[in-house]
């Protein structure tokens, strides 16, 4: 804008220059003749400055041509006289004054009728019946505001356009305040969109614009939802070099950070155009009130940016400023999600030294970093919880023990638990399902080491139906999980069995755990039994399509619960028909489910990540670094069947499998490499393991595997 601008700007200085330093003869002469004083005169009376313009670029374009007739001539060799002017330049002129004259003395005429119709015009109840006064100076200042209070009490657009066309017709020129005036009727009268086109229309006729109207049409634009037009008002104005108030970068601000500008619409863009906004306003040397800090810190807070939250409120206190109380607990909710507790902690005692008093949402929220912290603090959330008891004006709610009772789960502390599910029982908050559901995951936490978990979590449910608390999914599911760590298969059956009698729905979380509690104990084809049930459910009801922690639990019910290492152990030792385990029904079935789950979309197809080769290598490169190790073992054995089916000119030169980046000690890279290794050894292909950075690679040659392939193609049933 800025550079096109100046370009117009430069354009008009060449062209006044040239128009003041002519080539031509003095508009006056004509070669060969001599111009009368009389000729002269009405020369210099009737012609204005908009006549001599007119008639400059006539000249300018009689040059034009001229000059396109020398060069013309000079390539014919011929020659172009010149010091002369074209014969019909003082006709065009003389015409074009006469008609200017025409229209003035219109003008003029129609002011006298006007004002003759004066009594006339007031009768018929004309606001503009002043103008027709004869005393009225129409040029004056007076008149001009006149006009303006008029517009400015219209009640409707056309009311305003059809004063504007009156007073236009009277002689009285719009200025900035009549546009002003409209800006204003359009804002009165809920049409704020239609302000935007006056700005636009002031702007198109050049008219001097301050920064009252461009404020003016800013706010107007706002209230419109037109925030782009906002911001190209804003560079307007800094392009005019006015100054902007932080009171406007306060309210662009507030604009952008609730609400959306273009195609991207989610959190995190708004704050992207809130922070540019407000590093602009810092690069203009203007410093944010504390409105424009929490406007940033809450949309920080609302795309989950809590470090940019907790930054900016840092800023904030050092610029020696005291917060706001719903500063303050903005900050404190942001960093109570990300468990920042120690910022949180120092907040919240900030907050107290400002001199006011922390409310139950304050207590709630220390209480949900201790919950959320990377290592959860259960002793520190029962001392706040202690502090908020000894305050007589604060009751603890069903959120402030849910909170307490959730970090001691996440603590492994189901003791502590319990000891805050007896201070909510001594309160008068009633107990909900939800906190009960808190109890039940709680307890169930230590059931691989402790077996009778299933039994405390068995009693918690009998208590919840004598309670009069009707258990729910959710409660389900955690009683099944419990059952699944402590190998509990038919406990879980009979749970289940005893949601559906009370008319409860299983989702995709509750199948997922009762299919891993039958693995787990070792009962594949129970778990098979409610794979299939939850496949057919699924045929109407597409939230129970089943997911990769789905597959993943039945992988692990057909291995065993021992793992694919001793499931080849095992086999190994069993088989006496010599049937590899590779070649064994049992991963039949796995491969079968895994093409199951390609049908469903959870993984590719290594049919196409076969047939896809390095350009200039020819060496294929199959990725599992996203894969779980029992995932990582199933499509390995998968693999193997579709390298079988290979033909030998499809064999390709090299084939990599990348497992994931290295890391020390027992890493997921690690784990998946190990799977992958052993079911390539149980299928008595050679491999070499490397590392080609930080990545963890198997190798297999191209001269091995075309060995291989010759050896078991059409093996695999």
């Amino acid at each position: 804008m800025r550079a096109k601008c100046a370009t117009l700007t430069a354009a008009a200085s060449r062209h006044a220059a040239a128009s003041t330093s002519s080539p031509h003869r003095p508009v006056g002469r004509r070669p060969g003749k001599s111009v009368s004083a009389s000729r002269t005169r009405a020369f210099g009376d009737d012609l204005g400055a908009d006549d001599i313009l007119s008639a400059m670029e006539s000249f300018h374009e009689e040059d034009t041509s001229v000059s396109v007739s020398e060069e013309a001539a000079a390539r014919e060799g011929g020659a172009s006289f010149k010091g002369t002017m074209d014969e019909d330049v003082f006709e065009r002129v003389d015409e074009q004054k006469t008609k200017r004259r025409q229209k003035r003395s219109a003008v003029r005429a129609a002011r006298e009728t006007a004002r003759a119709m004066g009594d006339r015009t007031k009768g018929s109840g004309s606001k503009l019946a002043f103008l027709y006064e004869t005393s009225t100076d129409l040029d004056s200042a007076d008149t001009l505001t006149r006009c303006n209070d008029t517009l400015r009490w219209c009640s409707s657009m056309e009311e305003v356009l059809k004063l504007v066309k009156e007073m236009r017709d009277a002689g009285v020129e719009p200025v900035e305040s009549t546009y002003a005036a409209v800006m204003l009727v359009c804002q009165r009268i809920g049409s704020p969109e239609r302000a935007v086109q006056v700005y636009d229309a002031m702007k198109e006729a050049q008219v001097s614009i301050s920064s009252r109207t461009c404020q003016l049409a800013i706010e107007c634009s706002i209230k419109a939802e037109q925030y782009k037009d906002a911001l190209r008002i804003k560079d307007d104005m800094r392009y005019l070099g006015m100054t902007m108030s932080p009171t406007l970068y306060v309210t662009l601000l507030r604009a952008l950070s609730n609400n959306d500008v273009g195609k991207r619409n989610k959190p995190k863009d708004r704050l992207i155009r809130t922070c540019r906004l407000f590093e602009e306003m810092l690069n203009q040397d203007i410093d944010p009130p504390p409105a424009a800090y929490h406007i940033l810190i809450v949309a920080a807070a609302r795309a989950n940016q809590h470090d940019l939250a907790a930054k900016t409120f840092e800023e904030f206190v050092d610029t020696g400023v005291t917060p706001t109380r719903m500063t303050f607990e903005t900050a404190l909710d942001s960093m109570a999600k990300s468990g920042m507790i120690c910022q949180a902690l120092d907040t919240f005692l900030s907050m107290k030294k400002s001199g006011l008093t922390p409310r139950k949402a304050s207590y709630n929220a220390l209480l949900s970093a201790c919950a959320n912290a990377p290592q959860p603090r259960i002793r520190e959330a029962f001392e706040i919880f202690e502090e908020m008891q000894a305050d007589e004006t604060i009751t603890p709610d069903r959120s402030t023990y849910s909170l307490l009772i959730d970090t001691a789960c996440k603590a492994g502390k189901p003791e502590m638990a319990f000891e805050a599910f007896s201070k909510m029982r001594d309160s008068d908050v009633e107990v909900q399902v939800g906190t009960l559901n808190r109890l039940i995951h709680a307890t169930g936490l230590n059931a691989k080491e402790d077996e009778t978990s299933v039994d405390a979590v068995l009693e918690l449910y009998e208590a919840m139906k004598r309670l009069g608390v009707k258990p729910d999914a959710i409660t389900y599911g955690s009683l099944i999980s419990t059952c699944a760590k402590a190998r509990k298969a038919s406990v879980a059956i009979h749970l289940y069995e005893e949601m559906l009698k009370e008319g409860v729905e299983p989702n995709r979380i509750l199948f997922n755990v009762l299919i891993n509690a039958l693995g787990r104990s070792d009962r594949g084809d129970e778990a098979m039994k409610y794979f299939d049930i939850m496949k057919s459910q699924a045929e109407t009801n597409k939230s129970l399509m089943p997911n990769r922690e789905t597959y993943t639990a039945i992988f692990n019910a057909r291995i065993g619960p021992s793992g694919a290492e001793l499931a080849i152990a095992k086999h190994t030792l069993d088989s006496g028909d010599g049937v590899s385990f590779v070649h064994s029904a049992q991963v039949t079935q796995l491969r079968d489910l895994y093409a199951r789950a390609v049908a469903d979309g959870v993984y590719e197809d290594l049919t196409t990540s076969l047939a896809k080769r390095e350009p200039d290598s020819g060496a294929c490169t199959i990725n599992m670094n996203m894969l779980s190790r029992t995932e990582a073992t199933v499509a390995s054995l998968v693999l193997l069947e579709r390298l079988s089916t290979l033909a030998e000119a499809n064999v390709p030169p090299a084939t990599f499998i990348y497992a994931g980046k290295a890391k020390a000690g027992k890493s997921g890279a690690s784990r998946r490499l190990l799977a992958i290794g052993a079911v390539l050894r149980a299928g008595d292909l050679k491999f070499e393991i490397g590392e080609v950075g930080a990545a963890n690679l198997i190798a297999v040659k191209g001269k091995h595997l075309r060995k291989w392939v010759e050896k078991n193609a059409g093996t695999f049933a």
